[in-house]
């Protein structure tokens, strides 16, 4: 599964240039092989779990990747750890009487709320529909490959 998650991430590194959000970059064809990912391992986690795990984990890195790509490693999407401590340095600053960023505050409490919801909804939903669940976060990335497709060739021609 680690090297699945890296492989996925080095798919995100090999396909973009630069460590900021830039309008021309492959995020629309990455976000689409992202959604191909989660429906392919939908697909494959009804007859066989490990093939599934692993297209699910370089999803995961390819959607991890994409997002400190364009964030400038600010912002992790499969896990909190990082955005939590730069809370609790955040609160301690405060407690200290330092000033703190609120933008930079809010958009982890953001992600943070984000996350979580997330997480419940998906449970929720794994509840009702169990690896088929998958096909939502799928379709997620199909509209926004769409979307941001879309957006890119109004604005560059």
């Amino acid at each position: 599964m680690i090297i699945s998650f890296m492989l996925g991430s080095a798919l995100s590194g090999f396909l973009l240039n630069g460590g900021s959000l830039k309008l021309g970059r492959h995020y629309d064809t990455l976000l689409f092989i992202e959604g191909l990912l989660l429906l392919a391992s939908a697909y494959l986690l009804y007859s066989s779990f490990v093939y599934g795990i692993v297209l699910a984990s370089a999803a995961c890195g390819l959607q991890n990747a994409l997002a400190t790509n364009y964030s400038g490693a600010v912002v992790r999407t499969t896990h909190l750890t990082g955005i939590f401590t730069d809370l609790g340095l955040m609160m301690g600053r405060a407690l200290k009487g330092d000033a703190v960023d609120g933008r930079k505050f809010m958009v982890f409490l953001l992600i943070t709320l984000g996350f979580l919801c997330g997480g419940v909804i998906g449970f929720m939903l794994f509840e009702l529909f169990s690896v088929a669940t998958l096909v939502v976060p799928a379709v997620m990335c199909f509209i926004l490959s769409i979307t941001y497709r879309l957006y890119r060739l109004r604005n560059t021609v």
